[in-house]
């Protein structure tokens, strides 16, 4: 029996040592600004000058280990477009984006990737017709990479490249 309870208190000390290092799990709410734009494919015929792009929403940090950790987000965003090959196209565009980000931490620095789902709530056209279901798709995949530091008080600064798996729009021209 001796021989089993050194092991046995070993391990449990181990992983309590383990444990001890992990951070903690955190839950927080997250604000944005952003540089969007619209670009279509040959068929579409139509590209976007950038616009300004807010969001907020809730964000967590789940630790899987020291370093790794699964990042998900709920953000509400507003995009807006203008089409610079058509006269008259200007969309509106309310979200709610999904980042499932996964994270890396090393010493405050952190790198994340990983996919976007994008719901799209609204979009009016400069007249404020509602042209959501003629104009823009449902539900939208993007995929993010960015960096960032979180600071020791919690807060966190940071950069994201998001691009489009999926179409954001109708394969269609929008119509004015």
């Amino acid at each position: 029996m001796k021989r089993l309870l050194l092991p046995i208190v070993l391990l449990a000390s181990t992983i309590g040592a383990a444990q001890a290092q992990q951070p903690a799990n955190s839950i927080g709410i997250k604000a944005g600004y952003g540089i969007t734009s619209l670009t279509g494919n040959t068929s579409t015929g139509y590209s976007s000058k950038s616009h300004s792009a807010y969001q907020a929403g809730l964000m967590a940090d789940v630790y899987f280990g020291e370093v790794l950790s699964f990042h998900p987000e709920a953000l509400y965003t507003k995009q807006y477009f203008d089409a610079t090959d058509l006269t008259n196209l200007s969309r509106d565009v309310d979200y709610i984006n999904v980042p499932l980000l996964a994270r890396y931490h090393a010493d405050g620095l952190f790198f994340e990737a990983g996919p976007e789902v994008n719901f799209a709530l609204s979009a009016k056209n400069e007249a404020g017709t509602d042209v959501k279901s003629r104009d823009v798709t449902p539900v939208a995949l993007d995929y993010v990479v960015g960096l960032g530091y979180q600071l020791p008080v919690g807060l966190s600064l940071g950069v994201r490249y998001d691009g489009g798996i999926s179409h954001t729009t109708r394969t269609q021209q929008p119509t004015t």
